[in-house]
């Protein structure tokens, strides 16, 4: 079940377009040894992100990874994905699979969309 998370969020309006731009760090296992870091076979992170000025309707999403740290042994594996975009907010998913151990990620994020004039 993705979790609610607070990114801090920069907000610009330009004309009738706003952008929302945000990065921070998306999980960090390692330091309770929780499955990204721990854990084999396939694992996902998810996490509710909920849009500081919402806009007028559902906005184009891109993801990016800011940060990342993982084991040195083995292949580095992830897929990082923005689910479920509505104009209040949407989920990123970050997904790894078969030894590949995470320990921590950090992800930056552009929501750009119609201005909401309410």
């Amino acid at each position: 079940m993705p979790t609610p998370v607070t990114f801090p969020q920069t907000v610009h309006t330009i004309g009738d377009v706003q952008i929302i731009c945000s990065s921070d760090e998306l999980f960090n296992h390692v330091d309770d040894n929780l499955p990204m870091w721990s854990g084999e076979g396939d694992r996902l992170v998810s996490a509710n992100i909920t849009f500081t000025k919402p806009f007028k309707e559902p906005p184009a999403v891109t993801l990016g990874v800011s940060g990342i740290d993982a084991e040195k042994d083995h292949n580095l594996r992830f897929w990082i994905h923005a689910r479920n975009v509505t104009e209040k907010g949407f989920t990123i998913e970050f997904s790894t699979w078969y030894d590949t151990h995470i320990a921590r990620a950090g992800v930056s994020w552009q929501a750009f969309g119609p201005a909401n004039s309410k």
